[in-house]
């Protein structure tokens, strides 16, 4: 049996029972905004779907979990479904004196800063004498973004977010 509920946030949750185990579905339009995340609601909790992924014209999720699972979390049964606004592509306006730049473009001293500087993505970049800074978006609440780097980076705000230097 499938269920089909209206997205908080815009778009349409499905849900379908196969034996134990229920497939979840999201979708949204995509807006261009940039990258929402997807949940199952039940009475007494929700679960994360996960990251939106762009096919076509829509954004989506499609996840199967255990009927257990989404009990324990208190999101079976299935109440509806929200989509939020995870990160917003409208907010990328590099601080002034920085630029936005692809880290596997720049050179690096040491080969394993450079791939992890790749691994990162994209990055706050500006020149300095003969070098260069990068500066990559960092929060107490998660780990640390960059571990080869953790004795040198320093903490800074830029136009009023946290950045590692």
């Amino acid at each position: 049996m499938e269920q089909r509920f209206t997205l908080e946030g815009g778009g349409v949750l499905t849900v379908r029972e196969e034996g134990l185990r229920a497939v979840v579905a999201a979708q949204r339009p995509n807006d261009g905004r940039g990258l929402y995340r997807a949940y199952l609601q039940g009475a007494g909790g929700q679960v994360l779907l996960g990251t939106m992924a762009p096919e076509g014209a829509a954004l989506k999720v499609r996840r199967t979990f255990s009927l257990d699972e989404l009990r324990r979390q208190g999101a079976w049964p299935p109440r509806g479904g929200r989509a939020e606004l995870s990160f917003s592509f409208t907010d990328l306006k590099a601080p002034e004196g920085w630029h936005r730049a692809d880290p596997a473009g720049l050179r690096f001293r040491e080969a394993e800063l450079l791939r992890a500087a790749v691994q990162l993505g994209r990055a706050l970049y500006r020149r300095e004498g003969e070098g260069f800074a990068l500066a990559y978006p960092f929060s107490c609440r998660e780990p640390f973004p960059f571990p080869q780097l953790f004795c040198l980076a320093e903490p800074a705000e830029l136009d009023g977010q946290r950045y590692l230097l």
